[in-house]
């Protein structure tokens, strides 16, 4: 009799503790939408940079490495998307692995990354290196196979990008 008592006690202690009031989701913080892609991109050569001086062949482009911030989340999928800004880090493209490389984006902002030496030989998803925006921090994965498409207002391509490593926030 002792021991079914006790057992009921505990079952309306127990009862009393799971009446918690669930928490709404708008009250849930979230993180950052934040996600750099360090990536190789080729655009139509200009006038200055054609191999022919008189015109510009279809087919003549320019490769560079660069760097797209997209500020509204990551790209859903590869295709047409355009980053929120775009920066040139170098041109002819240089390796991101084993060195630090960075850019200004706009007037205000400027990043850098960091991608392990041995980051080339990842799998896509594993964890390639660290990147930084600000004082905003990212943490970069190996890609390789996303790519982003933009065009001008004529609906001309104006470049294509594939990118190496993509880089979400880490800050909540």
């Amino acid at each position: 009799m002792l021991l079914q008592s006790t057992l009921s006690l505990a079952l309306i202690s127990f009862c009393g503790v799971v009446t918690a009031v669930p928490t709404p989701l708008d009250a849930i913080q979230m993180g950052s939408k934040h996600n750099i892609y360090l990536a190789t991109c080729t655009r139509r050569a200009g006038l200055g940079e054609c191999p022919l001086l008189i015109f510009c062949p279809d087919e003549a482009a320019v490769s560079y490495s660069a760097i797209a911030y997209f500020a509204n989340g990551p790209i859903a999928s590869s295709g047409l998307a355009t980053p929120s800004q775009i920066a040139t880090v170098s041109e002819p493209p240089q390796p991101w692995e084993g060195v630090q490389r960075g850019a200004k984006l706009g007037r205000t902002s400027s990043v850098t990354a960091s991608i392990d030496a041995g980051a080339k030989a990842l799998a896509k998803g594993e964890i390639a290196g660290t990147a930084k925006m600000d004082a905003e921090d990212f943490v970069c994965f190996k890609d390789g196979t996303t790519f982003f498409e933009v065009r001008n207002e004529l609906g001309g391509r104006q470049y294509s990008c594939t990118t190496e490593y993509w880089c979400p926030s880490i800050q909540v």
